[in-house]
């Protein structure tokens, strides 16, 4: 079942279930945001994935390879939802627009240096 965009917040009720492959419905839908250029609507989406993710490790990973995978993609999320929040607060368009430069007005892709601050605003 894909996970409705179309409410704000949801509810940790929420998490009953596999919660693990609901991350991984929000962090694809959040993927294919970004790349579409819906930069705050993908942000959104990373915080959900990212939430669910933790909720997975903390209570259905089973094993220490399992919710070592799971953290190395929080990482890479949270860095991009790092870069997505910079991005926007800098007064980046929430939505990109096509320009004549081919649309180099999306987010550079740089690393954040200090993933788990991310953890704080972000959940």
């Amino acid at each position: 079942a894909v996970v409705s965009t179309q409410s704000g917040h949801y509810g940790r009720g929420d998490m009953s279930g596999n919660t693990l492959q609901k991350a991984i419905e929000y962090v694809t839908k959040a993927t294919e945001e970004d790349k579409a250029g819906n930069f705050q609507e993908a942000l959104r989406l990373y915080q959900h994935g990212v939430d669910y993710f933790l909720h997975a490790i903390k209570y259905e990973a089973q094993g220490e390879k399992s919710k070592e995978s799971i953290r190395a993609k929080c990482i890479t999320y949270l860095e991009r939802a790092e870069q997505l929040k910079k991005h926007l607060e800098n007064g980046a368009p929430k939505k990109a627009k096509a320009s004549a430069d081919g649309g180099s007005n999306k987010s550079k892709k740089e690393k954040s240096t200090d993933c788990d601050s991310a953890l704080i605003p972000l959940l």
